[in-house]
């Protein structure tokens, strides 16, 4: 048995379980403070598709670009302990690396597809996208929805490249290689 495999695997699991459920919660709370004249909670409560599409697909978008900050996180973490010089600040400095990449990756995933939202929504000036989905009407909040995810899906391997350039690699030569 691999114990640093095993280890690895249970941080991972409790990281994303324990970011996961933040992410969502503090997205949705977020998202209902800005997100102006949509009272999200009265509008599920309402059975309003819409909202909830428009829920889903931001809590998915995020989901699928701050994916790849956990695994560069777990990709830090794994290095420690693999490393056999590793002492209590070396655990320490992962721990912060980890955090960093996790609130980085969700920064910039939470910012770009607010910012892809408002400019979507300036661009198409003869449909009040906001005011549609509050009447409830399907095919806008399926339409933002499948826009949100897009844009999570192109933003994903930008974040990543940008996390991986952020993760401590030991120094490799050619003659380490060869």
């Amino acid at each position: 048995m691999d114990l640093i495999l095993l280890i690895t695997g249970i941080v991972q699991i409790a990281i994303s379980l324990l970011i996961g459920v933040f992410l969502v919660f503090t997205a949705f709370r977020i998202f209902r403070k800005l997100i102006s004249g949509i009272d999200e909670t009265e509008e599920l409560k309402q059975n309003n598709i819409s909202v909830a599409l428009l829920n889903g697909s931001i809590i998915l978008a995020l989901i699928i670009v701050v994916r790849k900050s956990i695994e560069s996180a777990i990709t830090v973490f794994a290095n420690t302990l693999r490393n056999p010089d590793s002492v209590f600040s070396s655990y320490l400095e992962s721990a912060l690396i980890m955090l960093g990449h996790i609130l980085i990756g969700g920064i910039i995933a939470f910012t770009s597809i607010y910012a892809a939202l408002q400019i979507f929504i300036w661009l198409t000036k003869d449909l009040d996208e906001l005011k549609e989905i509050k009447a409830n009407n399907t095919a806008v909040g399926i339409l933002l929805g499948i826009i949100i995810v897009s844009i999570a899906l192109l933003l994903q391997p930008g974040v990543d490249t940008i996390l991986n350039a952020l993760i401590p690699f030991p120094q490799v030569s050619m003659i380490d290689i060869g």
